[in-house]
């Protein structure tokens, strides 16, 4: 049987790519360092103890495995201390036992003045202290690829998820009883790359399927939703009903809050994401899955991630195809 380790089941990249594994058919077993805490609700799924900057952890835990699904996060965007050595740990063993590695990668390390679409071929050309970071973390890895692992990076936008605290879409959207609220970051007209996650997890779990066909090292883009805060606010109205009012984001307070928190000196750095257009071209994933990624409708996917109430969506109101 097919057997990967997650590590970061906790997140929501992890957690979502594991269900959708375990519905393809894979053995899932997760790395935590404190398995009675593990809320985890896959059928069957195995736990262990561990911590996914220890090297010999995670040796242990990737024996037996065919795949690594990297869903680690650093807390607080402590980046700087954190992402480079722990993805080091990863990579190394990859490279030990001979290991395909799943990486979510973002924008981040793009240059929206080359854009505004990207295709894989795009130069890395990060233009933040983050981005560099991520940069670093993506090269580990494709020397990792050089050395007797199986890479693939999928770069995707923002994520839309169920649970998915650290998503921006949990700070953008309010509801009540006389409609939506959306604060926009910036031009509310212009278009930003968002990813349903679960969607992106079913691309993985089928992408995986294929490895035998891969490249040692591969970057695949995930289209998603080109969407900007004016299309989710028209979205919502057609299916729904509901009253949407677009208002500003107060970009003051997270100022003020950058100057004592790391995390909010990291979201002050992306601000420029809301600024400058960056949006991916999938034409290299449609033909290596040989079909398109199936797209949930938008305003479902709000629906789905609790961000709006289930009003009675019209089906057919909102065209995928405007994305």
């Amino acid at each position: 049987m097919k057997k990967a380790l997650i590590l970061g089941i906790g997140g929501t990249f992890g957690g979502h790519v594991a269900k959708a594994l375990a519905q393809q058919g894979w053995q899932v077993k997760a790395m935590v360092r404190n398995p009675d805490k593990c809320k985890a609700s896959i059928t069957g799924m195995q736990i262990c103890r561990g911590d996914a900057a220890n090297i010999e952890d995670v040796r242990a835990a990737a024996s037996g495995v065919s795949l690594i699904v990297y869903g680690v996060n650093p807390p607080n965007y402590d980046w700087d201390n954190k992402a480079l050595p722990w993805i080091d740990v990863t990579a190394t063993v990859a490279e030990e036992q001979g290991l395909t590695v799943v990486f979510p990668g973002n924008v981040y390390v793009l240059n929206p003045a080359h854009g505004p679409v990207f295709e894989e071929s795009a130069a890395m050309d990060p233009v933040t202290t983050l981005g560099k970071t991520r940069l670093a973390m993506e090269q580990r890895l494709q020397r990792a690829a050089e050395n007797g692992a199986q890479v693939i990076i999928m770069r995707a936008g923002d994520f839309i998820a169920p649970g998915a605290r650290s998503s921006w879409t949990q700070h953008l959207f309010r509801q009540n009883k006389k409609g939506v609220t959306i604060s926009a970051p910036g031009d509310a007209s212009l278009p930003h790359t968002w990813a349903y996650v679960p969607d992106l997890a079913h691309t993985i779990a089928a992408l995986v399927d294929k490895s035998d066909a891969l490249e040692t090292f591969n970057v695949f883009h995930y289209k998603g939703y080109r969407a900007s805060i004016n299309d989710m606010a028209e979205a919502i109205t057609l299916a729904t009903g509901l009253l949407v009012k677009v208002t500003g984001y107060p970009w003051w307070l997270m100022k003020v809050f950058s100057y004592f928190s790391v995390m909010f000196r990291g979201v002050m750095e992306m601000s420029y994401l809301w600024r400058e257009e960056v949006s991916l071209c999938d034409d290299k994933l449609r033909d290596s899955l040989g079909f398109a990624p199936t797209t949930t409708p938008l305003v479902q996917a709000l629906i789905e991630s609790k961000l709006i109430r289930d009003m009675g969506v019209q089906q057919g109101a909102w065209s995928n195809a405007k994305h």
